[in-house]
């Protein structure tokens, strides 16, 4: 762990026995991978007041590419290795770990974080009312839900259930995410919370075409449509690839440019060569900078077969490009059929190649692109993001 540790509370004493300083608030994931739930929690943490929060990040498999940014934001991280499959001793050495470091509340993020730190955090208050604490001591939990999470699969169901039960407060991340959560998952709906995700509109704003086009070697002219994603299963990237070739068919002047990696980029590239398109579509790679890139696209496209909230999508939508995406989770409300993009439905190739065309014969492409920027600031902003879960923090502390 980075940075000098903190003495181990007396015991007994709850964390917040000492309100004039900031509570110790534990954030746990699997990793800092690139991915969208990573993202949000570096902004989190980022914007956090230190005056009321002094936030950790507790890894439970791995640091990840993005744990450096932890060191430019301050913020310790501790990894705490958790065996292949079920992992019995983890909750264990967790609630040891938050009893030892005096944190006051634990935030988790995705199912097997929230399972492990809801039963670690359970341990840790059963700790410290044995030692004299009072019911009052140990941490609480507040678990934001990222994803859908596999509402299909029974067993995943009842785990999500069962670690919701140990939780003050579970977030959902949008409208789609909470109705899994009550409906499918039966959380008692007095915990349970809306708050959406938020991006920072002066980072992700329109910006120069042609500047962002020559950052990655794009003609200056045409068509681009551009796509910001994990390179996995779930996003679908061969149905936009197929989709692309079609649209291709009537506009030969399209270019397709793919931001991201992950376990299926060998065969994507395989697949966009098959398809012929040769030098009209590029794939990247994993960018650090993808605010100065988005200027560069005429539409930003999105295949995806389920998500909780696309932050991607918010960002292009910030950043004034019309949308197409497929109509799962929360994207409808983040695009409004027609007047800031066009949603068409998951796996359907025809469908993506009409929208993609029709949104490039639009004379008002550029006002769809900002009515979407319009939304995106006033729902999506990233301070109100933060203050949300701060005003949440106190809410359950005070609890």
């Amino acid at each position: 762990m980075t940075g000098a540790p903190e003495a181990e509370p007396a015991r007994g004493a709850g964390p917040r026995a000492a309100p004039d300083r900031p509570v110790k608030v534990a954030h746990v994931v699997l990793s800092l991978n690139v991915g969208g739930l990573e993202r949000v929690v570096l902004r989190l943490l980022e914007r956090t007041s230190r005056e009321r929060f002094a936030p950790v990040v507790c890894a439970l498999q791995e640091p990840g590419a993005l744990a450096d940014e932890l060191a430019r934001l301050g913020v310790p991280l501790v990894v705490l290795s958790r065996k292949p499959g079920l992992d019995p001793g983890l909750p264990v050495r967790l609630a040891a770990w938050l009893r030892r470091e005096g944190i006051g509340l634990v935030h988790t993020h995705n199912p097997g974080p929230h399972l492990y730190g809801a039963l670690a955090a359970s341990l840790a208050r059963a700790a410290s009312f044995a030692g004299g604490g009072g019911g009052g001591g140990g941490p609480r939990v507040i678990h934001t839900k990222h994803g859908r999470n596999y509402p299909k699969q029974k067993r995943k169901v009842l785990v999500n259930r069962l670690a919701a039960a140990l939780t003050d407060r579970v977030v959902a991340v949008s409208d789609d995410t909470r109705a899994v959560v009550l409906e499918v998952e039966r959380v008692d709906p007095a915990k349970v919370v809306t708050i959406l995700n938020g991006v920072d509109p002066e980072v992700f704003r329109p910006g120069d075409a042609g500047a962002a086009r020559a950052r990655l070697g794009l003609p200056a002219s045409g068509y681009h449509v551009g796509c910001v994603a994990r390179l996995s299963p779930e996003k679908d990237h061969a149905t936009l690839l197929t989709a692309f070739a079609r649209l291709r068919e009537v506009r030969p002047d399209a270019h397709l440019t793919v931001v991201g990696d992950g376990p299926v980029r060998p065969a994507l590239e395989q697949q966009a060569a098959r398809l012929g398109l040769g030098g009209a579509v590029l794939f990247t790679g994993t960018r650090g900078d993808v605010a100065e890139l988005l200027p560069a696209f005429d539409v930003f496209a999105l295949a995806s077969l389920t998500e909780g909230i696309s932050l991607t999508l918010i960002e292009a939508a910030s950043a004034g490009l019309p949308i197409v995406a497929t109509r799962v989770g929360g994207n409808p409300e983040i695009v409004q059929e027609g007047e800031t993009g066009l949603l068409v439905s998951p796996g359907s190739t025809e469908p993506l190649a009409a929208a993609l065309e029709a949104i490039a014969v639009r004379d008002d492409r550029a006002e769809v692109g900002m009515r979407g920027r319009a939304r995106v600031i006033e729902r999506f902003g990233i301070d109100r993001m933060v203050r949300a879960y701060e005003d949440l923090y106190a809410e359950v502390l005070r609890g």
